[in-house]
């Protein structure tokens, strides 16, 4: 494996330790350009305060000049010579020619008073006379010397003269010996008494240069001022009007964004006046902020520069030194273990994947063995309860390497036979997973009663658990039988497993154990007899001499012909007194073998299911005894005790079924027939031959017997019955008709409708209205 073959593989760990490098390396780059960002701020920030002060400076200037300019139109109102000529008409006279030249020469002195005044015009409207410091003329020539297209014509003009009341500012293009000039022209009214007299209008004529001479000169920065009818009062710099140069377009009293003017990007910012409503607007490219910030740029990128090339230095160095552990162990592992290391693999994954690999290998050999070793040491086990030992071991060596350590010589054996699997049965029969658990619960059950005075062995053999108990310093028998309650109390009362157990005697030495075991299992077939749930010792069985003399079981002949009889009569208290005498007097009174017992279960099993076969002939019991399944249950019973019950359940099912068929009998057929035909009113094949055929008997016989019995038609019966239903049902409001008439054995609801009408008198419908 070469290390310039990992370096391209993507899932690398030597590409994710770069990704965390250029990461790490990322962070100076980021705070460069978060201090350029600020910096920028900062810059822009006071250049936007520089030209907020400018505009600022000019709004003020220009604002006050306006002032000078109201007030000086509100002096020239007040004079009299101005207000005298108001009331003069047409044709003018040679005094009222003297008057003009007065009031020539007095707008004259008023105009030198302002130096932002470039004229001052004066217009009766009685005379259609306009007056200004040099000459005088008339509304027609004063509109020819204003641009006339932003003014919408002379007729816009006149009304706009003629209005009662003007004080507005107006952007104009006034024409001077045919040279053209940007002016703006305040328009104001001149006071009458006599309200009723046309007036005249005061225009006072600025020209945009002296509005913006406050300005600061620029090359680069132009300035616009805008009146609330978005309309350009004055500019510097500027050609033509860019988009963004709107009134309404530039929200709030001041503010800064960025435009374009000519395809250049510039810094907008504007102010508003508070006296006349103007917007001040002053453009500067974007270039200046950027020649602010050469410095600060050059810094940054020179930080960034370096930051990458020792960065990526530092980056290789370290790439290289941590990555040689991790390729020694990969190659360790590729030549020692064996496991090749595909290309395109991360490397943390192929050391985490062969860890697992080795652990899971390890673990696989350890589980094996231990399972291997409980099977031979239980199969040791097994050997030495049949005394089956191999010849060519010795047994202490054995004894040592299945980790058996005995506390003395004398031992004997329990076997442990599992009558009921309690909380775990419930299945028929029980699985065989639940079987395991059931013997592990019991074999730890065990192991922790004998507790440490004594040594047990436990092992399973033969369907059953047995447990090699081996004494420690005493020797009493006793201790057997405590233990073995102990271990039944203990399952009955957790799980409900109920056990049988066996006990032998007590020998000594290694070779006692197989006749130990072997007076187990005679202890444990003799749980046919006394029956399940018992411990049984060895001790307490009978001898062989009383088993000679009792020589028989008691089962006579004629007994069983009684009990065969009573059961075909159904007289369960009869024939299960027969069955409780046959029991005491074999179990109980008398001693009785094991193979004796199995006689016993096998005749009467026998009897049983003999005289159930003649009942089931005889009658309709057949199909009601199928269900109870007697030839499995009998077979099944493992015990006198469990026969006993088993007979007793079978007797009374038996007896009662006898009683209730012999019940059937008796009744007389006009109740059979009745019965019959409220359980299956619903039918809607249920008529007369379907009865007749249900009682072995024709049609007309039936209806004859059934007239004759109960006074009526079995036709209008089977009618009424499921009238009766179909009433009950008709007064549920959430039932249809035609489901009526389904339910109570009617497939055509015309038929339904007519038979109710015959019995009823009126619809179904009707009836379920009336409800």
């Amino acid at each position: 494996m070469k290390l310039n073959r990992i370096r391209f593989n993507k899932r690398s760990v030597m590409v994710t330790w770069l990704t965390s490098y250029i990461s790490v390396l990322l962070v100076p780059i980021i705070i460069s350009g978060i201090l350029y960002a600020a910096s920028w701020h900062v810059v822009e920030s006071e250049v936007n305060r520089a030209n907020n002060n400018a505009l600022k400076q000019m709004e003020i200037a220009i604002d006050n000049s306006l002032g000078g300019i109201e007030r000086l139109s509100l002096e020239v109102s007040l004079n009299k010579q101005v207000n005298a000529f108001i009331n003069t008409s047409q044709p003018l006279t040679d005094n009222d020619y003297y008057d003009l030249v007065t009031i020539s020469n007095d707008l004259r002195v008023y105009q030198t008073a302002n130096d932002f005044i470039e004229q001052i015009y004066l217009y009766y409207k009685n005379s259609d006379t306009v007056i200004s410091t040099r000459n005088r003329t008339d509304s027609r020539t004063l509109f020819q010397m204003l641009d006339g297209q932003n003014l919408q014509g002379f007729e816009a003009w006149k009304l706009f003269l003629d209005r009662r009341y003007i004080q507005e500012y107006v952007p104009v293009t006034m024409m001077e010996d045919d040279i053209p000039y940007k002016a703006v022209v305040f328009a104001k009214s001149v006071t009458l008494a006599n309200r009723d007299q046309p007036g005249a209008v005061l225009l006072f004529v600025m020209k945009d240069s002296k509005l913006l001479a406050n300005i600061p000169p620029s090359e680069a920065t132009s300035v616009a001022v805008l009146d609330k009818e978005n309309r350009v009062v004055a500019s510097s710099g500027l050609e033509q009007g860019p988009a963004f140069l709107a009134y309404d377009k530039l929200v709030g009293e001041n503010g800064l964004f960025y435009g374009d003017v000519t395809g250049k990007k510039v810094a907008v910012t504007y102010t508003t006046s508070a006296r006349t409503g103007w917007k001040y607007v002053s453009m500067i490219p974007a270039e200046r902020f950027d020649d602010k910030m050469k410095y600060m740029k050059r810094l940054v990128y020179a930080s960034i520069l370096l930051s990458l090339l020792l960065g990526g230095v530092v980056t290789i160095l370290f790439l290289r030194r941590n990555y040689n552990p991790i390729h020694v162990l990969i190659r360790s592992f590729s030549t020692k273990a064996g496991i090749s290391f595909a290309e395109g693999t991360n490397e943390y994954g192929f050391l985490q994947e062969a860890l697992n690999n080795t652990f899971a290998e390890k673990e696989q050999v350890d589980r094996r063995l231990h399972q291997h070793r409980d099977a031979i040491r239980s199969h040791f086990l097994q050997g030495l309860l049949k005394g089956n030992l191999e010849q060519d071991i010795p047994v202490h060596e054995s004894l040592s390497a299945h980790d058996i350590q005995l506390a003395s010589p004398h031992f004997a054996v329990l076997l442990f036979h599992i009558d009921h699997f309690g909380k775990f049965q419930e299945d028929v029969p029980v699985h065989s997973q639940k079987v395991k658990l059931v013997q592990f619960i019991l074999m730890n059950v065990v192991e922790e009663v004998i507790g440490s005075q004594h040594r047990g062995f436990t092992t399973e053999i033969d369907d059953m658990l047995a447990c090699m108990f081996n004494f420690g310093s005493e020797q009493d028998p006793a201790e057997l039988r405590r233990m073995a309650e102990q271990v039944q109390l203990f399952l009955l009362d957790h799980f409900h497993v109920h056990l049988t157990v066996s006990i032998s005697g007590i020998h000594c030495e290694l070779f006692g154990i197989a006749e130990a075991y072997q007076e187990a299992l005679s202890a444990m077939a003799y749980r046919l007899v006394i029956g399940s749930g018992a411990i049984i010792g060895y001790d307490e069985l009978p001898s062989s001499e009383a088993l000679r003399q009792a020589g028989n079981y008691y089962y006579p002949l004629h007994v069983e012909q009684q009990l065969i009889n009573f059961v075909k009569i159904g007289d369960y208290e009869k024939s299960s007194s027969i069955i409780e005498q046959i029991m005491e007097t074999n179990v109980s009174n008398a001693v009785l073998s094991v193979p004796l017992g199995k006689c016993l279960m096998f005749d009467l099993a026998s009897t049983m299911l003999k005289t159930m076969n003649e009942i089931g002939t005889q009658g309709h019991l057949k199909s009601f005894m199928d269900p109870f399944n007697p030839v499995e249950r009998l077979s099944g019973c493992e015990t006198i005790k469990e026969m006993r019950r088993e007979i007793l359940s079978i007797l009374e099912q038996v007896c009662q079924s006898v009683q209730a068929e012999r019940k059937q009998e008796m009744r007389p057929l006009g109740e059979l027939v009745r019965a019959y035909v409220k359980a299956n009113y619903a039918e809607e094949n249920l008529n007369i031959s379907m009865i007749g055929e249900k009682f072995g008997m024709t049609p007309s016989y039936l209806s004859k017997q059934f007239k004759m019995q109960t006074g009526d038609a079995l036709l209008d019966y089977i009618s009424r019955t499921r009238l009766e239903a179909a009433k009950k049902l008709l007064t549920e409001q959430t039932v249809s008709i035609m489901e009526v008439a389904r339910k109570v054995g009617y497939a055509d609801i015309n038929t339904f409708n007519r038979i109710f009408k015959k019995f009823e008198g009126i619809t179904p419908g009707k009836f379920k209205e009336l409800k």
